[in-house]
């Protein structure tokens, strides 16, 4: 695997716990769902690196969305603009789109895979809604940035807004016979629930785990896949939703 270093243009905090990086790298074709492993100190403490979904690349600009919840990304948020990341990738499949009615619905920091795919729809010219569901408002990030990109959005919370529910409540209002095709991320309880809900839409689902290597070497992203064990990072990061055993 080959590492590249990569300089930071721009930092942004977009809420109290989640950062944007905006970063050159020449060269790439990243498509949505692919990620980086990033090396996140000189002394390899933590030891392994860390999976973050690629927000979306244009014009040789890399943009990263990360939340801080562990040591790792504590260490990758005291990066400053002007430093550089050592990363590896990209990894994971490319997702092949369809020109079809679409349906984003997004959890959380689930947000980040799931904008550059919106990105790629608009340009596209494919007509999309995007549900999009956080524990507060104020961890609805890119929201301006989400209008202007969406055929039609709806923002969610769980607390502190008019309306609270979860972006899987908000499915009762939509007409989801309207969409032929539906992408989601968020976290696995969310995936679970909107799979009990065996809607008439074929849902791609973005997953998210813990991932070793981040090439298929150390299997500790292994899920139950229509019967037989998928690795994420290889074999994904995106799957049909109802195929994917939970329980598996």
């Amino acid at each position: 695997m080959i590492k590249h270093k990569i300089r930071i243009l721009k930092k942004n905090w977009l809420c109290s716990n989640t950062f944007s990086l905006e970063c050159v790298w020449k060269g790439i074709e990243p498509e949505p769902g692919q990620f980086l492993q990033i090396q996140v100190s000189d002394i390899y403490e933590p030891l392994l690196n860390r999976p973050i979904s690629i927000a979306n690349y244009e014009k040789n600009r890399l943009l990263l969305i990360v939340k801080v919840v562990g040591k790792g990304t504590r260490m990758l948020s005291e990066k400053e603009s002007g430093e550089d990341l050592i990363v590896l990738g990209p990894f994971g499949r490319k997702l092949s789109i369809e020109r079809k009615k679409s349906l984003i619905i997004a959890g959380g920091i689930g947000i980040a895979p799931l904008y550059f795919l919106a990105q790629k729809l608009r340009k596209q010219k494919i007509d999309f809604t995007l549900v999009y569901g956080a524990k507060t408002p104020a961890e609805l990030i890119l929201k301006n940035a989400l209008k202007k990109i969406a055929s039609d959005v709806v923002f969610i919370a769980e607390t502190g807004m008019r309306k609270k529910g979860t972006a899987l409540s908000v499915l009762k209002d939509l007409p989801i016979g309207d969409y032929k095709i539906g992408y989601v991320c968020g976290p696995k309880p969310m995936l679970k629930e909107l799979q009990a809900m065996k809607l008439k839409v074929p849902f791609y689902a973005f997953c998210e785990d813990f991932l070793g290597c981040g090439c298929g070497l150390c299997l500790g992203c292994a899920i139950k896949y229509y019967g037989t064990y998928k690795r994420i990072c290889e074999d994904g990061p995106v799957f049909r939703l109802d195929g994917i055993e939970f329980n598996g």
